[in-house]
């Protein structure tokens, strides 16, 4: 990585993650009383954390799964700042875990997949403490959190992958993904560097893209064309879980999600969708719970969740 490229991303983790404070002071509310809400570290590092919440009176019950992965173009993203969403979930009876990890490009690619699969070999590990039903689990997570849901559950679909990408997972074999909730995810990073392709407009794509494979922007063309770069990021197969496929109207990153429901449809794999407008139809504004159409996209979000998982009644 040359140094013009770290600087590049650097600064762009102080400036998203100064503009996520904002957002973070808007949307945040505190935890439901009800809600038991912890911070516990998986490894020694600064983001090494996960925040798990679940309802204290379901202490005990085996519980479904929600595991949030957050964005932040791989550079940023406060990951209290998602505690409020997934509150939601532990309010609905859900155990969640929303994991931290490094920013890139102090870690990249598949440094952060290392972490993000250090921190499931956590929850995992810890599964009938938690009270997790290991056969009811999704992920959700927004923007590059969308990235890293879609490669956890390729790995959980086909482990043989995790040599392929250059990490290691203890739980391979415990760790079977149901469903998936992506807000305005971003996961063909070929297609995000193609200045061909409408989603490579996205603001700042390059720098986030780039400082995520610590490659500049032709290096890392020439890298998504071999074998290796195809590894980087995740491919749909047929038995991928089923998804909600969350997009916003005035966002670049719609053409992702557009490219990735078609993938789904072709391969007969059950999926839903829900498109952001108004208020929420800047990029990943659909976690925003607090507003009236960040809840109902929560809603139909749940309740698509909820029937995959198999779920009736509420607890």
């Amino acid at each position: 990585m040359t140094g013009k490229l770290y600087r590049r991303a650097r600064a762009a983790t102080y400036w998203y993650n100064f503009t996520e404070a904002f957002a973070y002071a808007a949307l945040h509310r505190k935890t439901p009383d009800n809600c038991e809400y912890k911070r516990l570290r998986y490894g020694s590092e600064k983001k090494q954390y996960v925040n798990v919440c679940s309802r204290k009176d379901l202490e005990g019950e085996k519980k479904p799964a929600l595991i949030y992965i957050h964005g932040g173009g791989w550079v940023s993203g406060i990951t209290e700042m998602r505690d409020t969403y997934v509150a939601e979930w532990a309010k609905r009876g859900f155990f969640t875990a929303s994991i931290s990890y490094t920013y890139a490009p102090v870690k990249g690619f598949p440094a952060q997949l290392q972490e993000i699969f250090a921190a499931i070999d956590f929850i995992l590990d810890r599964a009938d403490e938690f009270g997790i039903d290991k056969s009811k689990i999704a992920l959700a997570g927004e923007s590059a959190g969308g990235y890293f849901i879609l490669e956890a559950a390729a790995v959980s679909k086909d482990s043989s992958l995790l040599d392929k990408i250059g990490v290691s997972f203890r739980r391979k074999d415990d760790f079977d993904v149901k469903a998936l909730v992506s807000h305005c995810g971003c996961f063909d990073l070929k297609n995000l560097l193609d200045k061909s392709k409408p989603q490579s407009k996205f603001f700042d794509i390059d720098t986030f893209v780039c400082g995520f494979l610590g490659m500049e922007p032709d290096e890392a063309r020439a890298f998504l064309e071999t074998e290796e770069g195809y590894y980087s990021y995740p491919h749909v197969t047929k038995d991928f879980p089923a998804a909600f496929i969350i997009s916003a109207c005035r966002d670049y990153l719609r053409f992702e999600a557009r490219d990735l429901a078609e993938s789904y449809e072709s391969l007969g794999i059950k999926y839903g969708e829900y498109e952001g407008t108004g208020i929420i139809g800047q990029h990943a504004w659909t976690i925003a719970t607090v507003l009236p159409k960040g809840k109902e996209c929560f809603e139909k979000s749940f309740s698509f969740v909820s029937e995959t998982l198999g779920l009736t009644g509420e607890k």
